[in-house]
């Protein structure tokens, strides 16, 4: 290896950057790209910063001699291709800073920064061309079959603000949009001298340590060894790396190690894709492996957790004795002489994970599917139920047991090809999920099997034949049914709320969008009024105190005077007392008085104007102890119709319930 400290400058001379296939695309987010900016800003005008390593592979003439667009430039004008193995983030982040230099200084009419041109810059970092613009070699990409490969060209080189409908985004390709916006937003707050700065502190200050990798050095190995520096990969990152490796092992024809090695860069395609559809969200790449791994390996999963706990003094974590079993015993090198690992099983593996994505695609984006109305309506309640909540969650489920309900609902979607059938699954689970966050862990008495679907059990019978999607709902209707008879759970219940009030309950966002869904649904407009997406995925998941938590106004002391300390804690804390509104609305509303919240005052939209729960709180003059106590009987009795769970068996116990045992005029 040989090595020395260099400068983006000297780097770019007379070089062409790759990006191989075995490496991830472009993954940091604004988290990375910002602490890059932020070294950049640090550094003053004397000093130099040490940038990392970059670690690079020189191409055979065999691989650039079908780069078409680049041999020109290779052969012409000598310059020398290299794959890029390490360093890949912190040099493109790099490039994406020069570029959004240049897109400034075309939107300013900044003709020269340091004596130097904008054709100039593009020539030395960008692309080179050999008939007069016509056609360009970028100096600085991926390969051609890399989906960011057109992204960088078209969208981010060209910048091209209007995406083009064919070019394939993925979590990869995103980020690389949100660096050059967040780059030009830096950018554009600084003056022609400051940006001048910028760009000398890019290409003349910054150093990186270049290594370049002897033809003896096996690159595969080296990249793995090589994975913890910057942002540490993926599992899912790591295994195509490892997958592709294992490629050009096994003793196959070319064309067979050609078509695998496409095979797998296929399928990370369409799963990066489908995992940075939402802009906003990327779905984990490590959930949905796991998730894949239940399903492919459910025969072995109780062994695999049994030797890696029996391997070592420190617990792993289930995610952690997968991702090792994946990496350290399955796709392992030793396995191919021995033939006890061969092309087909990776291809096998490989066609699973495709098929997986799919539905894993369905799981996430219900509407996105061909399933019928009622069918989405279903996927998406239970994608609700099974996204993450609050902290305390972590006392009651561990992660892997609500990540099991996701695996056993992306495995019911694959075995079920009856759309009756999966609608009656999909009813039953959903009960299900609502009894399981709704039944407080106290509350069951240790008696913790009456929760346990014991889902790898059902996986294993699915995979092999041995049970049926109607079998795995007869399974938890007898689990739902024993919960709804069981007396003592009952008692268990009415008493846990009557003290603990239902703020603080994991069931009550998802309830209270259940009774504005019974409410649009009985409307003759059933128009939404409640963004169920935005309500839970995007921060807006605010529960509105209609007795507000601080009533200092004279409203609402005047309405409670007559109520000890405790009995206006109940108070606040019932049922009847919760609306779901957005986050702004629930700042604004606050503490005014009822009448304003109902109304509206000046700028303030009131309750007349929200959702179809807010609009029929305007039913009510005032806001008062008998108005939470009328409300939260109302909600009790739709909690009973929607879910079929009693709540004890006299309207007495509904108002203990409600912890309102203070305003039972029955008693």
């Amino acid at each position: 290896m040989n090595d020395q400290l260099m400068t983006l400058s000297k780097i770019f001379t007379d070089r062409i950057f790759r990006i191989p296939d075995y490496q991830r695309g472009f993954a940091w987010t604004e988290k990375e790209v910002g602490e890059f900016w932020n070294d950049l800003m640090r550094l003053d005008g004397q000093n130099n910063h040490y940038v990392g390593v970059l670690t690079l592979e020189p191409v055979s003439e065999k691989i650039y001699c079908n780069w078409i667009d680049d041999v020109w430039l290779i052969e012409s004008k000598k310059y020398s291709p290299y794959y890029i193995v390490d360093g890949q983030q912190r040099l493109t982040t790099s490039i994406l800073l020069i570029k959004s230099i240049i897109n400034i200084m075309e939107k300013r009419g900044i003709s020269q920064l340091n004596y130097t041109g904008i054709s100039e810059i593009r020539k030395r970092f960008i692309s080179e061309s050999k008939d007069e613009n016509k056609s360009c070699t970028y100096l600085f990409g991926y390969e051609l079959n890399n989906p960011s490969y057109n992204y960088l060209v078209n969208q981010i080189y060209s910048n091209n603000k209007n995406e083009l409908p064919d070019i394939q985004k993925t979590t990869y390709t995103l980020n690389l949009m949100n660096a050059v916006s967040y780059f030009e937003t830096q950018l554009e707050k600084m003056d022609e001298k400051e940006i001048e700065k910028v760009y000398k502190k890019i290409t003349q200050q910054f150093l990186f340590n270049t290594y370049e990798i002897s033809s003896d050095i096996d690159v595969y190995v080296t990249f793995e060894t090589m994975n913890n520096r910057g942002k540490p990969l993926s599992h899912l990152e790591l295994l195509k790396n490892r997958l592709i490796y294992l490629s050009t092992l096994f003793d196959v024809s070319p064309d067979i190690k050609a078509r695998l090695r496409r095979d797998i860069n296929e399928c990370w395609k369409d799963i990066y894709h489908i995992l940075g559809q939402d802009k906003n969200n990327y779905l984990p790449d490590d959930e949905f492996l796991d998730a894949h791994f239940h399903l492919y390996f459910c025969d072995q999963i109780s062994e695999i957790y049994k030797n890696y706990r029996r391997k070592s003094s420190v617990f792993y974590g289930p995610g952690i004795a997968l991702y090792n079993y994946l990496l350290e015993e399955y796709f392992v090198v030793n396995k191919i002489p021995s033939g006890t690992l061969t092309t087909e099983n990776v291809m096998e593996y490989i066609e699973s994970l495709k098929n997986c994505i799919k539905i894993w695609h369905i799981i996430n984006y219900p509407a996105d599917s061909s399933y019928n109305e009622e069918i989405v309506e279903y996927i998406t309640k239970i994608h609700y139920l099974l996204m993450p909540r609050k902290a305390n969650i972590t006392r009651r489920f561990s992660a892997m047991q609500v990540d099991s309900h996701k695996v056993l609902l992306l495995s019911c979607l694959q075995h079920c090809r009856d759309d009756g059938v999966l609608l009656k699954f999909l009813k039953s689970f959903e009960k299900f999920l609502f009894l399981v966050i709704f039944i407080p862990f106290e509350c069951l008495d240790g008696n913790y099997n009456m929760i346990n679907l014991e889902v790898v059990d059902i996986l294993k019978k699915l995979n092999r034949g041995d049970m049926v999607v109607s079998g795995v709902k007869e399974k938890i209707d007898k689990l739902v049914n024993a919960l709804i008879a069981d007396e003592n759970i009952n008692r268990n219940i009415i008493l846990y709320y009557s003290k603990t009030g239902f703020y603080e309950g994991n069931f009550l966002r998802y309830f209270l969008c259940e009774y504005e869904i019974s409410l649009q649904n009985m409307s003759k407009s059933h128009i939404s009024k409640l963004d169920r997406d935005v309500y839970f995925g995007k921060g807006y998941d605010s529960i509105e105190h209609i007795y507000p938590q601080r009533a200092r106004q004279q409203y609402w002391v005047d309405a409670f005077k007559p109520y000890s300390q405790k009995q206006k804690h109940a108070l606040r804390s019932s049922l009847g007392n919760f609306v779901a509104v957005s986050t702004i609305k629930n700042s604004r509303l606050a503490n005014l008085p009822f009448p304003d919240k109902r109304d509206g005052k000046g700028n303030h939209i009131g309750y007349r104007y929200g959702t179809y729960a807010e609009i029929e709180l305007t039913e009510f003059e005032n806001w008062g102890a008998d108005e939470i106590l009328k409300r939260g009987l109302k909600l009790v009795n739709f909690l009973q119709n929607r879910w079929g769970y009693k709540i004890g068996n006299t309207k007495h116990d509904k108002i203990r319930f409600l912890g309102l045992n203070f305003l039972d005029k029955s008693k």
